[in-house]
């Protein structure tokens, strides 16, 4: 009879040991959902935003363009500016054609791959970045201390954008034109406990020029298709 009691004495005794361990674990991820997960987000939106960035800035640099096609120059018999013409055909060209190679570089990138204009693997098997548990306590002994947790991105969409021209005064009797390009991209952050969405925006010159003459008319881009 006491044999019985101690048996199941001591399995309560387990069950509720049991019960304690769940009850602590969930506390535990309960408390890390609501002060370090906010930080981790934090901090993997931020990588994320700057790899997209640099993927942009390191694809764009690959793509080859003929800046003296891009926009024209009226000029008067005496030299003055009439005004500025660009080039709307060739500017839509270039456009669909760097949000395309942008397109195609970040899901290679998200998935590891190497780079379809670059041939390098910006990101291996698609990990932008490893925080150290540690870090998110704050405390300095801590910091490069603990598991790493890896920071990954999906693209939401296809990269959309823009081109957008400026010209305006610089310096004496002096007009600065610029061209740039826009570029929109939607893409949700991937940590091992949650997800959340982030939009960048970048923005690239792709033509500075400063010609001698007054800010003159012209006639601004526009991009009709609006993608």
């Amino acid at each position: 009879m006491r044999k019985v009691k101690s048996r199941k004495y001591k399995k309560q005794k387990l069950i509720l040991l049991l019960v304690a361990i769940v009850l602590g674990f969930g506390c535990v991820v309960r408390s890390f959902n609501m002060y370090m997960e906010p930080q981790l987000q934090a901090i993997a939106k931020q990588h994320t935003g700057f790899a997209i960035n640099n993927i942009v800035k390191e694809v764009l640099a690959d793509i080859e363009y003929d800046t003296d096609a891009l926009f024209k120059i009226n000029r008067t018999k005496n030299g003055d500016i009439t005004s500025i013409e660009y080039d709307s055909y060739k500017l839509n060209q270039l456009l669909y054609s760097a949000l395309n190679t942008i397109d195609k570089s970040l899901l290679a990138a998200q998935d590891g791959k190497k780079d379809p204009t670059t041939k390098d693997v910006f990101y291996e098997d698609g990990v932008l970045y490893e925080v150290p548990a540690g870090y998110l306590s704050h405390i300095f002994f801590l910091y490069d201390k603990g598991p790493k947790i890896r920071v990954r991105m999906r693209m939401l969409n296809d990269v959309t954008g823009e081109i957008k021209t400026e010209s305006k005064p610089y310096g004496i009797n002096n007009t600065m034109i610029k061209i740039s390009l826009v570029v929109k991209v939607n893409a949700q952050v991937i940590t091992f406990l949650s997800t959340s969405e982030l939009e960048t925006k970048t923005e690239i010159p792709l033509v500075v020029q400063i010609v001698n003459g007054q800010v003159p008319d012209f006639t601004p881009y526009s991009n009709p298709s609006g993608k």
